[in-house]
């Protein structure tokens, strides 16, 4: 037996915990004991369907718990208690979804949520609630309740004009950062002119209106997914705007120097990305320049041009590495092609043209005809979410002139169908979109439980608390659940009295959206001494299904299966006929990357844990889009989490020495039974 089993009374003593009813979310037939007493079978019946001994979950299988000393038996049954009985993970997740609703960094929702949630854990008692600034945005951007509806134009005998509304639209967004509208903008609907023609057909009937994009016009060649091409078309806006202010009439001053854009092609790009080369004349008549593909830019190294004949070189650095470029510039085109300078095998091309201002383009001629504002389709029922490129350094006069809505592709498929039989629609669209110029402070949430024996040694449980705020999202499960879970695990600690020996620190992140930056930032302020400390960090993003598994290398293998043990058995999900056990997956190696918070930390060798979340919910339903709403959470898997949240961190924070991360010696004499 390992030297914390549990005695007769105790193991009788948590079977018993299983059999009882969730007070605070109603019995969700948690326990299969339950779900047998609803059906009929009572008595010995359900009390031998729970489980009698306590076990494990590697690589699927069920085995003996790890003989590794962890928490307080007694402390783990109170948890178990307040977990399974009290617990109040719904009256987090509520709170956060329907008094502080959609929380995008750098707004004030997500402000008021961090405040609230840093109360939170001081009015439990943890130590050092606070908000941690890791950085600031340029300008605030706050969205308002927002609407959007078709209408029938209906053009009467009298030659007055009404309008009926006949549809509301089901699911619509803009780009956080860009403009909305002042007060609801009602418009004629008017199709996209993709040619001269077409454009001559319609450029009367542009002024006004909001023009349809059609799905086929993607933007961009290259992007892939619909808030890329929304992100593309805003980008190729403002690229015209600009052209629209500073276009000369006078050709280029020299062979070289201008605007150069085409498709480069090559190893790994698929169809091809847009580029765009900008090249200038210096006042000592040398040249510099910069290139664009996609959103990364960079700036051109020695670039040189002979005139004689017509070859200009440079060198820079792209995505892919360092390369060089040489061109052969044929009047107002030039036959382009670079290679890298790791693997000259690695080649690319590209056919560029020069912009010669000979006049504005189609996407200009449409912006100088006053359109209200532009609709485009997205891929299906729902529509994501994203930003505006630069939306942290964004500023009031950045602003961009231009309004796109991305609509669902039902709404999107009723508009055109009604357009193709005649009928004269109008749409309106209310956004209200407020900026605040900043700098605006931006913060994580941090408290803690201070350790009793090795307080600089530090266990992290953690989730994201900002959200996209498309119309309609309440930021539920991406991530209010696991914010939620982050809360209530705290709470139960707390409420038990836990004393752990290691430190155990709770971090609400933010900036997760935009590319992990509240957890980069926090991982960058921390010296090597105390990076070295943290024992392990543990990430709930992955919606609102149960803790089911963490991805871990084979000396964390006994230590990761001794503290999730006394979670397995103990829960039970009846819709999908299973135990709520914590299965520990041994790989080869740790991950280095990650798309959550985790990642900050694999990539500098802290161990980092993404749970597994698993169960009946559909993630991509709700992930950045308009249905992640509080109907979506599930009230029974988020009180598996957080109580199992709570027993992992304990038990780890007991344990005899940190997690491993290879093999280690013991401390005090102990034997580290991890990687046996």
């Amino acid at each position: 037996m390992r030297a914390t089993s549990l005695s007769t009374a105790a193991r009788l003593s948590l079977i018993a915990l299983s059999l009882t009813t969730l007070a605070g979310v109603g019995c969700q037939a948690t326990c299969r004991a339950c779900r047998d007493a609803d059906s009929g079978k009572t008595g010995a019946a359900a009390t031998l369907a729970a489980p009698v001994a306590e076990y494990a979950v590697v690589n699927g299988e069920k085995v003996p718990v790890p003989e590794i000393p962890m928490g307080d038996e007694a402390t783990i049954r109170a948890i178990l208690d307040e977990g399974m009985n009290r617990n109040q993970v719904m009256a987090q997740l509520t709170t956060l979804c329907d008094t502080f609703g959609p929380r995008l960094t750098g707004s004030t929702d997500l402000e008021r949520a961090a405040r609230w949630a840093r109360d939170q854990f001081a009015s439990w008692g943890l130590s050092n609630a606070h908000l941690h600034e890791w950085g600031t945005v340029s300008m605030r951007f706050d969205r308002g309740p927002s609407t959007a509806a078709v209408y029938r134009r209906v053009e009467r005998d009298d030659g007055t004009v009404t309008h009926e509304k006949i549809r509301d639209l089901a699911g619509f967004t803009t780009l956080a950062w860009t403009p909305g509208t002042e007060g609801a903008a009602r418009g004629p609907v008017v199709r996209m002119p993709t040619t001269d023609d077409e454009f001559e057909a319609a450029k009367d009937s542009l002024a006004g209106a909001w023009v349809v994009i059609s799905p086929e016009q993607t933007g961009r060649r290259g992007i892939r997914g619909a808030p890329g091409r929304v992100s593309a078309r805003y980008s190729a806006r403002v690229e015209a705007r600009q052209s629209i202010a500073s276009r000369a009439d006078a050709p280029p001053p020299d062979a070289v120097a201008g605007v150069w854009s085409g498709v480069v092609t090559g190893e790994d790009l698929g169809d091809g990305l847009d580029m765009r080369v900008e090249i200038t004349r210096q006042d000592d008549g040398s040249l510099a320049g910069a290139f664009t593909v996609q959103d990364f830019t960079a700036e051109l190294e020695g670039v040189t041009f002979d005139p004689a004949t017509g070859t200009l070189s440079y060198r820079s650095v792209s995505p892919a590495g360092a390369f060089t470029s040489t061109w052969s510039i044929a009047g107002d085109t030039a036959d382009a092609s670079s290679m890298l300078a790791d693997n000259p095998d690695a080649r690319y091309h590209a056919t560029l043209t020069r912009d010669t201002g000979d006049g504005p383009s189609l996407l200009e001629r449409v912006l100088l005809a006053g359109p209200l504002g532009f609709v485009s389709s997205s891929g299906d029922e729902r529509v994501w979410t994203s930003a505006a490129p630069g939306w942290r350094e964004m500023t009031p006069e950045k602003v961009a002139q231009d309004v796109e809505v991305n609509i669902s592709e039902p709404d999107y498929d009723y508009i055109n169908s009604r357009l193709y039989d005649g009928v004269p629609l109008d749409l309106e669209f209310n956004l209200p979109h407020t900026f605040t110029p900043g700098p605006i402070p931006v913060y994580n949430v941090i408290a803690e439980i201070p350790g009793t024996e090795f307080p600089d040694e530090v266990i992290i449980v953690s989730a994201h608390l900002d959200s996209w705020n498309g119309p309609g999202s309440q930021g539920t499960t991406d991530n209010g659940t696991g914010s939620s879970v982050t809360l209530e695990t705290a709470r139960i600690l707390a409420a038990v009295g836990a004393k752990p020996k290691r430190t155990i620190r709770f971090i609400l992140w933010t900036g997760e959206e935009q590319g992990l930056l509240g957890s980069r930032a926090y991982v960058e302020s921390l010296p090597p001494e105390q990076l070295a400390k943290v024992s392990a960090v543990f990430v709930d993003d992955g919606g609102t299904n149960y803790q089911g598994g963490l991805h871990a290398v084979a000396p964390m293998r006994d230590y990761l299966a001794a503290a999730t043990a006394p979670t397995n058995g103990r829960f039970f999900d009846s819709s999908r006929d299973v135990w709520m056990d914590v299965n520990v997956r041994v790989e080869e190696a740790m991950p280095r990357g990650g798309g959550s918070d985790h990642a900050s930390f694999n990539r500098v060798g802290v161990p980092g844990f993404f749970w597994d979340e698993i169960g009946r919910a559909n993630y991509g339903f709700g992930w950045h889009t308009q249905h992640d709403r509080l109907d979506l959470a599930i009230p029974e898997y988020l009180v598996q989490s957080s109580t199992n949240s709570a027993i992992t961190a304990y038990n780890l924070a007991c344990a005899p020495t940190m997690l491993p991360r290879a093999e280690q010696p013991a401390r005090d004499g102990q034997q580290a039974a991890a990687g046996n």
